[in-house]
């Protein structure tokens, strides 16, 4: 794959650090642990996702229309940021939207797999990335099989997927599936991220430290499965990190709660896992220690492309915290735990 060659774009950077300026911050946030449903829509109404609530207002309504307005404004921002950059800079954000095929893939997966209606699928999707002009049809796939088969379309052979759809027959488990989709995404972006000159420090630590996140959890959720360690081995993406190999190799959990706590997880979070072997709360703190991490690089690479990837990042976690606080008030879920379950 040919090298990257990347730039310094003072006209870019300007602009991102404007979009930047309307990411919602922690402030923002207490506002809305405090505010009911209703007044969370009106706050979003008025907000930067006004135009795409206004849009899709004629069509949609409820929770249906907010979910389906922050997807278009996640992906028109992605846009607008194509749009403002060169041409060097386009293939470095394409690379990171070729995650929205991702989420796409398996979106369509488990609709498949619970027998959800195409219809009720459509808008959790998002318009971008390569599998944009395919969606209608893979969506009308009447089989998790006959949706497998058309995936040739990007690329993927439906012989590579023998093993997992085998799992899914036997066990009715998509597990398998998600992981092969997992580890074609990030290999891919592994290989990609060879091609990266010093200028995109910031993709290469972000991409290393979310593919550990990854093989963390997924590790862990086999762990509790009570799966082998060498077939827990064949879930791992990529090269295997040392901390990734420690929880391997272990089988006390106390030794995997030091492990965690290293990492930053919470003593609460620790503690649901230690007691209930609950995952929730140790996947979120990942997360946020995730989120930290590229702000700090943002913060260390202020005049790089780093700062295209943070906001690209950012912003994408921005909308997963809208849909979630939406979600939680509508189930009328507790204050505190909505304020756990924040990235911020």
């Amino acid at each position: 794959m040919k090298q990257l060659t990347l730039g310094k774009y003072p006209y870019t950077y300007a602009r991102v650090s404007v979009m930047r300026s309307y990411l919602l911050d922690k402030e923002d946030y207490h506002k809305l642990l405090k505010m009911s449903l209703n007044e969370i829509i009106s706050f979003l109404q008025s907000s930067q996702y006004k135009k795409a609530i206004d849009e899709l207002g004629v069509n949609y309504s409820g929770i249906e229309l907010m979910e389906m307005a922050l997807n278009k404004n996640l992906v028109n921002t992605w846009n607008k940021l194509k749009n403002i950059s060169p041409k060097e800079v386009d293939i470095l954000i394409d690379a990171y939207l070729s995650r929205a095929d991702l989420w796409n893939i398996k979106t369509i997966l488990r609709g498949l797999h619970t027998n959800t209606p195409a219809e009720l699928i459509a808008p959790m999707l998002l318009q971008t990335g390569k599998l944009t002009q395919h969606l209608d049809k893979l969506l009308q796939s009447e089989s998790v099989e006959e949706f497998l088969r058309k995936l040739v379309i990007v690329g993927i052979q439906f012989e590579s997927l023998s093993n997992s759809l085998e799992t899914l027959k036997s066990k009715n488990s998509i597990v398998d599936l998600e992981n092969f989709f997992d580890r074609e995404y990030y290999n891919r972006m592994i290989k990609f991220s060879k091609t990266i000159p010093s200028e995109g420090k910031l993709f290469k630590q972000f991409l290393e430290t979310e593919i550990e996140t990854t093989n963390i959890m997924n590790v862990l959720r086999l762990k509790r499965a009570e799966v082998d360690k060498h077939k827990t081995q064949s879930y791992i993406i990529g090269k295997i990190s040392t901390i990734v190999k420690k929880i391997i190799d272990t089988d006390n959990k106390e030794d995997i709660t030091k492990i965690l706590s290293q990492l930053g997880v919470s003593e609460k979070a620790l503690e649901d896992f230690a007691s209930n072997n609950s995952l929730t709360d140790v996947e979120i703190e990942l997360g946020k220690n995730l989120l930290k991490k590229t702000r700090l690089l943002l913060h260390q690479h202020p005049l790089t492309v780093d700062v295209i990837l943070g906001y690209m990042f950012a912003k994408e976690v921005e909308v997963k915290n809208l849909k979630m606080l939406l979600k939680s008030r509508q189930l009328n879920l507790d204050e505190e735990f909505i304020e756990q379950q924040i990235i911020a």
